[in-house]
């Protein structure tokens, strides 16, 4: 009753306040209604202008880049038009769009690979643009733009994340009920999923069922922010007693009679969701390829990404896809309204309806996530926002060679049980070999 008493004095509190000063109010809503138009007045004023927006099609499908990129930004900037750019390794890789003189307005790469964006050129430090613009940085959450910053060694930001990983433990329940398994909890450690997946690897009428799919070694890698490179003396460290740790606990995954096919991470995605032979795959947002079969097969579901015991709650390093402004545009202020569109909360949101994870902090993100996916109902959604990311490490401008090796290194691990001391050592020798052939000093 005093609570009920004390909002109602304090709405007609309110009430006397707004009545007492209801002209500087009403002023106070025209000031900003005058604002509003004049900046509406100010936009319908501008000359038309394309910008052009260079994207993989493994990060946005032309229907998503319609729908996060060019529909919003026409919508709100009428006179911006955004043309899309194709990246690629090849003929449009940033080497030869740079030497063609077609480097696109804004360029999308990757929070691992980012530095190697530095090494050719195609970054700028963001900090005026931000104050120019009087952009709002404290809607994101922090440990995206922290991971930005330490991911390519600078104490300022070169670019915007726009879409964060995240990662899970996906189940397949008829392999699970086949074999009369019960099915994985939130909170499992590595050396607990393995047990699982020994008692799910079997072969039966002539089928092979494969109890794990861990992915890339370098993924646990990142949940001790394990480095592959030292970026102050450039030379491998692939020698360490963590980092021999991981590799034989990948080791001993695939080496579970039955387990022993290491697949490229698309490949796995495609036994566990076509195939159906895996029970388990440790992976980050295949919400897409599930979303395709829905109308198969949908018994399935999701559990929080395995942990190191001494990490509880530990996922692997934030994994995100990064705007970057061109140094060389000519129309940095078009382009940076489309940049600000695209982690605007609207925006974000669809894509957090849709299964994509945002970079921005507000709690609504999290709560609508999924929301639009029919295949995500019924299932352990907050799993994959159990985990946080760990903390990054500085991975160089020769991280994808790296990730790449290392990756490799694993098959060959397991291909020819190859000891993992002997392993380390390889590796080091050929990457610091690699490292003095191409860095530039």
């Amino acid at each position: 009753m005093k609570k009920a008493w004390t909002w109602m004095a304090s709405l007609a509190l309110l009430g006397v306040l707004t009545a007492g000063c209801g002209g500087a109010g009403t002023a106070s809503q025209a000031n900003e209604s005058d604002a509003k138009g004049g900046e509406a007045a100010k936009e319908a004023k501008q000359e038309p202008v394309t910008v052009t927006f260079g994207i993989r099609p493994s990060y946005m499908t032309q229907t998503e880049v319609q729908r996060y990129v060019i529909d919003p930004v026409q919508k709100k900037y009428p006179y911006i038009t955004v043309q899309v750019v194709w990246l690629d390794d090849k003929t449009n890789s940033f080497e030869n769009l740079i030497a063609r003189g077609e480097l696109p307005d804004i360029n999308v790469t990757n929070s691992l690979t980012i530095q190697g964006t530095k090494r050719i050129g195609l970054q700028r430090d963001m900090t005026e643009i931000f104050k120019k613009n009087n952009f709002d940085l404290g809607r994101f959450t922090p440990e995206t733009l922290d991971t930005v910053k330490a991911n390519n060694q600078t104490d300022y930001l070169v670019g915007l994340p726009y879409y964060v990983q995240f990662n899970a433990l996906y189940y397949n329940k008829d392999i699970f009920d086949k074999f009369g398994v019960a099915y994985p909890k939130d909170g499992l450690t590595w050396s607990e999923v393995t047990e699982l997946a020994r008692k799910l690897t079997r072969k039966e009428d002539d089928v092979q069922y494969r109890g794990l799919e861990p992915d890339s070694v370098y993924r646990p890698a990142s949940q001790l922010s394990l480095p592959l490179i030292d970026p102050k003396t450039y030379k491998s460290i692939v020698n360490t007693d963590d980092w021999k740790r991981v590799l034989q606990m990948v080791k001993d995954i695939y080496s579970i009679p039955g387990n022993g096919k290491v697949q490229p991470f698309s490949s796995g995605v495609n036994s566990f969701v076509k195939d159906r032979n895996i029970a388990m795959l440790a992976g980050l947002n295949d919400l897409g390829p599930l979303n395709d079969v829905k109308d198969v097969w949908s018994n399935w579901d999701l559990a929080e990404y395995p942990t190191f015991p001494e990490r509880p709650g530990i996922g692997t390093q934030a994994d995100m896809h990064i705007m970057l402004l061109s140094p060389g545009t000519t129309h940095e202020d078009a382009a940076f309204k489309v940049m600000s569109t695209v982690v605007s909360d609207e925006v974000q949101l669809d894509m957090a309806h849709l299964g994509k994870g945002s970079v921005l902090k507000d709690k609504k993100f999290q709560d609508e996530f999924g929301k639009e996916l029919d295949v995500l109902k019924g299932k352990n959604i907050q799993a994959v926002f159990k985990t946080k990311p760990a903390p990054a490490f500085p991975p160089t401008e020769f991280a994808e060679k790296a990730f790449n090796d290392i990756t490799n290194l694993m098959k060959t691990i397991v291909k020819d049980n190859l000891d993992v001391n002997t392993a380390m050592r390889t590796y080091n020798e050929n990457m610091d070999k690699y490292i003095a052939e191409n860095r530039q000093q």
